[in-house]
């Protein structure tokens, strides 16, 4: 018998069947890359990979002025990647680099509002602590929960609706940052 003429049991087809989610994640939202210059990254992934720009951020005078790391948010396909500028070498806090300094690469889930509260709720029970939920500023709906998983990677779900509630947020405190991995630290164990 051919192989090729043989269907195979994980094809295209299963592959993008979507699959229930207790917290209604609807995939990935999208993930972030360190980025030495977003600007120089982002034209690698508009000219090698078709890249379209889609949103920025850090580049108002007023974030600037508050030293907000530039970002910008490409379509890739269905995908949104994020190349987020990495301002230390000191890479990527995780188990080998504990005082790791950046907060990517990250991978973000998405959600609904309801799906968004209904998780952070279930980071709860499960004694993970998390940053959130964050708004991601004035011109864009996206609010976010940050937590780590048990080898130290940043995960994020988020959503993009339109109606998050003020009370519903939770800011950084003064002088945090966005993301603080080393609070984030936990020991989670099966059940």
């Amino acid at each position: 018998m051919n192989i090729l003429e043989k269907s195979p049991k994980y094809g295209l087809e299963a592959r993008h069947r979507p699959q229930s989610n207790k917290f209604t994640l609807t995939g990935c939202d999208h993930f972030a890359l360190p980025a030495r210059d977003p600007e120089a990254s982002g034209k690698f992934f508009e000219q090698v990979l078709g890249g379209v720009e889609f949103f920025r951020a850090g580049y108002e005078p007023e974030d600037r002025a508050k030293n907000k790391a530039r970002h910008i948010f490409y379509h890739v396909g269905a995908t949104l990647v994020e190349l987020v500028e990495q301002r230390s070498e000191r890479g990527y806090a995780d188990y080998w680099n504990p005082d790791g300094e950046n907060g990517n690469p990250h991978w973000a889930f998405g959600t609904t509002l309801d799906g968004l509260a209904a998780f952070a709720e279930n980071l709860k029970r499960e004694g993970i602590p998390f940053a959130g939920p964050r708004r991601h500023g004035k011109e864009i709906s996206a609010v976010s929960v940050y937590f780590l998983d048990i080898d130290s990677n940043i995960l994020e779900v988020t959503t993009w609706e339109q109606h998050a509630p003020d009370s519903f947020i939770i800011p950084p405190a003064p002088g945090e940052r966005f993301i603080e991995s080393a609070k984030l630290k936990h020991n989670w164990k099966p059940h």
